[in-house]
């Protein structure tokens, strides 16, 4: 989830795994996360850090797993969240990466049994 204390934040883009069956989110709070939806578990939270904003962080629009799945291509952007009063066209530059995705990243637990 893209939550820190008690603000939540919108989750702006979902990709599956071509292999592992895992996914991957990006949202407003400038994060992107792995996940493992048979633990249903955050597997790694990876916070970017591309641009900033005047709350501090450009949010997360879009992320894409490759064919393989070892390379994940991200964008940060304003996404408009925090209406037009908070968008700076000098700060909220748009930036797309790329990113390595290693196995212990991206490669599920499994389910696990829960008491």
């Amino acid at each position: 989830c893209h939550r820190h204390g008690s603000d939540i934040y919108a989750v702006n883009s979902l990709s599956f795994h071509p292999t592992h069956g895992t996914f991957l989110t990006a949202g407003s709070d400038g994060t992107y996360n792995f996940w493992d939806k048979d633990s249903k578990q955050r597997l790694r939270a990876m916070n970017p850090a591309a641009g900033q904003n005047q709350a501090g962080v450009l949010p997360v629009t879009d992320c894409r797993f490759n064919h393989d799945g070892t390379v994940v291509a991200y964008s940060t952007c304003y996404d408009w969240s925090r209406g037009h009063a908070e968008h700076n066209p000098q700060t909220a530059k748009t930036h797309i990466l790329l990113h390595e995705s290693l196995d212990t990243e991206v490669k599920g637990r499994g389910r696990q049994n829960r008491r």
